[in-house]
């Protein structure tokens, strides 16, 4: 009998959605007959000592778990609109922190433009926060891991590596302008967040779009070293591909405010294929059950 340590995150994923209708993207997107916009589902656990620590301030754990659902929204260039959150304690959980959790809930929602519309109570083991989010983005025009062509370049939105060093990654902000920005220019041919690391999460794209990629090491944008980029993740930056004569309209502002880098590689036709300055990059990253 396989277990999940054996199988792994992305194994076990395949291996439960084989006779699902899974969608392979950041957010489920279904079409809604007579409805000029196509309804965007997604949801994320946060859960203690897995993705935060018992170190963790309230305002932290509520920017991360509210955050995650959002940068999911930000990849498929969607409006994010209602929130459900269930939320998962032991019976000694101190309540102080909790109510102070659900008070910056309300600050980031209206800030994000988003509300908690529902959500559950249940006991478990360790505080847990599960996010389910309702949103939406205009018919035909969300943006899928699939669309990267041989030729196009690679792109990110920032700095990447270092995160869980530097504590960013329970405070990032999620690139939701940017997100929305990159559709409606029209140039943008795939996307997604960086979650995983930089590797992990351009195989996804690689493929969905049944392509490959070579890397140029000194184009990459850092925080921390090489390595951190790469494969330690929970970046939640943007990381898209778009044709090397694509303008992106109405980003000006965005591209002063955060420095902006040129394309950190290319897209090739080699189906699988990641190369780093020219070799073949190795596998490994954060994935669960076996980490």
């Amino acid at each position: 009998m396989k277990t999940l340590r054996q199988m792994g995150e992305h194994a076990a994923i395949a291996a439960l959605t084989a006779n699902l209708k899974a969608v392979g993207d950041d957010c489920a997107v279904l079409p809604q007959p007579g409805s000029e916009y196509d309804l965007v589902l997604t949801s994320d656990p946060l859960i203690q000592n897995v993705h935060f620590t018992a170190g963790a301030t309230p305002e932290q754990i509520a920017n991360k778990a509210v955050a995650r659902v959002l940068s999911d929204f930000a990849a498929m260039g969607a409006e994010p609109q209602y929130l459900l959150i269930n939320l998962v304690a032991p019976p000694d959980q101190n309540v102080r922190l909790l109510e102070k959790i659900y008070s910056e809930f309300s600050s980031l929602f209206g800030k994000f433009g988003v509300e908690i519309v529902g959500g559950d109570l249940a006991q478990g083991l360790v505080l847990e926060l599960h996010v389910f989010g309702v949103g939406r983005v205009p018919k035909g025009t969300a943006l899928l891991r699939s669309g990267a062509k041989p030729g196009n370049l690679i792109y990110v939105t920032g700095p990447l590596g270092g995160a869980q060093k530097s504590g960013k990654h329970l405070t990032f902000e999620p690139r939701l302008e940017w997100g929305n920005a990159l559709r409606e220019s029209g140039a943008v041919t795939s996307m997604m967040d960086i979650s995983d690391g930089l590797a992990t999460d351009l195989r996804h794209i690689l493929k969905a779009s049944g392509v490959g990629a070579e890397l140029d090491s000194h184009a990459i944008p850092l925080n921390g070293t090489l390595d951190e980029a790469l494969f330690d993740g929970e970046d939640f930056e943007l990381l898209f591909t778009a044709p090397p004569d694509a303008v992106f309209q109405g980003l000006e502002e965005k591209q002063a405010a955060i420095q902006w880098l040129p394309s950190i590689g290319k897209v090739t036709a080699n189906l699988n294929a990641l190369l780093l300055d020219g070799e073949p990059l190795d596998g490994k990253a954060f994935e669960h059950f076996k980490n």
